[in-house]
């Protein structure tokens, strides 16, 4: 499998690009992503992608400036931009630099694939290595998706919502269906590792100063001989930074930012919510909500009620027997259909097909 980056600032778009395709049907398969071009060159060098797919108007270090970093460091990566048609005027400089492709937004998934298979000649083969290639691939058609998973984690950190252990722990029951000395599931609690690491930068904590759970992770988890030793260190690892962020003394901004969250918890399935109405709640105005809520998040106001009400589809439709115009009500949608279509967009199936896929039910 060819090892695939998407490096976009918008949560919901990279979500667009990772559930559009049958990436694995096609001989790859999604392993990181990043908002920004800081993370995603942490991100290749953790995994070494063979294909960055790259949005050009990025904060903070442009998908250009981003491209030759990259180019300098993994000479044969292909790297896609993702451009818009406002900023044809940038793909000149994208050929100079070695760019192999790109696409135009909005694009579908014809055109996707068009890229990968353009793209497949000039890339390295990937490696052969057995387990790891046979692990990987069963990996991909699983029932989990690694990307979303840790996404999900990381949401649970950022939120706080109390989630966060729980779906630590889901995602450590998945590896358990690997070997533990296998390079499948070393990489994947190295990423696990990751998450927390970015995060505690995120609030200003040296997580390798404050607890020893992350320093030598590598070595470390290498010489680990059970899940049981190696789900321990996770979990106490995650316990020690979720302590970390709580003795943070908060301040106005964070406080708002809970009480923002708080109202959205308890009103998502109202299908009028808007950041508009949050703020009216919390007796601020809009557009500081907005920056107070994206500062301490890394989410939009609107990021984290889709979140909440596709969560809450997705728990519905697991219990199986229900309507889906009632489903997408309870979930805060009116309009059936705009629901069914957003949750394609999220997740790359219809809600009929998602039930079908985790239940084996039919309607």
């Amino acid at each position: 499998m060819y090892r695939v980056m998407i490096v976009d600032d918008e949560t919901l778009f990279r979500d667009y690009l990772r559930t559009k395709m049958d990436w694995e049907g096609h001989g790859f398969q999604v392993c990181g992503e990043a908002r920004n071009g800081k993370e995603a060159l942490e991100e290749a060098d953790r995994i070494a992608p063979h294909l960055a797919l790259v949005d050009i108007n990025m904060p903070f270090m442009s998908g250009l400036e981003l491209a030759e970093k990259l180019k300098d460091k993994f000479d044969r990566m292909a790297i896609v931009f993702v451009t818009g048609h406002n900023e044809f005027e940038y793909l000149q400089k994208a050929v100079q630099i070695g760019v192999h492709d790109y696409l135009l937004k909005p694009f579908n998934r014809k055109e996707l694939a068009a890229m990968l298979e353009r793209v497949k000649p000039r890339l390295p083969a990937p490696e052969e290595s057995g387990e790891a290639e046979q692990e990987g691939g069963s990996a991909a058609k699983g029932d989990y998706n690694a990307a979303e998973a840790q996404e999900s984690l990381l949401m649970s950190l950022r939120m706080k919502d109390g989630e966060t252990a729980l779906e630590l722990r889901k995602r450590l029951r998945m590896l358990r269906a690997y070997e533990l000395q296998s390079d499948y599931a070393y990489t994947m609690l190295m990423g696990l590792v990751s998450i927390a690491v970015s995060f505690a930068a995120e609030r200003g904590i040296d997580l390798e100063r404050a607890t020893e759970q992350a320093a030598g992770a590598g070595d470390r988890l290498r010489g680990m001989r059970s899940w049981e030793e190696a789900e321990a260190w996770i979990v106490q690892l995650y316990r020690r930074l979720i302590q970390l962020t709580q003795d943070v003394r908060p301040t106005k901004a964070s406080n708002l930012f809970q009480a923002a969250k708080a109202y959205i918890e308890t009103h998502y399935a109202d299908p009028d919510l808007s950041a508009e109405q949050v703020a009216a709640a919390v007796f601020v105005d809009p557009s500081y909500l907005r920056k107070v809520f994206r500062k301490e998040s890394g989410y939009s106001v609107v990021d984290h009620i889709t979140h909440l009400r596709m969560k809450r589809a997705k728990e519905l439709l697991l219990q199986g027997n229900m309507r889906l115009a009632d489903v997408a009500a309870a979930s805060g949608y009116s309009d059936p259909n705009y629901f069914g279509k957003s949750f394609k967009k999220r997740f790359g199936m219809t809600p009929t097909e998602y039930e079908q896929l985790k239940t084996g039910g039919h309607r």
